[in-house]
């Protein structure tokens, strides 16, 4: 498994997300390419983070705040 797909599961398996959007390991993609195919809005926008901040070309920050924020106001 790679480094960001641990990272990714760590954020999803924090209790305040699986407790907040009732989250169950089964909801939970395997990996983060899997996950931005995810329907469920908070999978995917915390995929998108982690893909930007730890992907094969990185984003700057300012870039990956407007992707998650577009994003999260398309998705809604």
């Amino acid at each position: 498994m790679a480094r960001k797909d641990d990272i990714f599961k760590s954020f999803l398996n924090h209790e305040l997300l699986t407790t907040k959007y009732e989250l169950q390991d089964s909801d939970i993609p395997a990996t983060v390419r899997e996950a931005l195919n995810s329907q469920n809005p908070i999978i995917k926008a915390i995929a998108l983070i982690v893909e930007g901040l730890d992907g094969t070309t990185p984003v700057t920050d300012k870039v990956l705040r407007d992707q998650v924020t577009q994003f999260l106001n398309e998705a809604i």
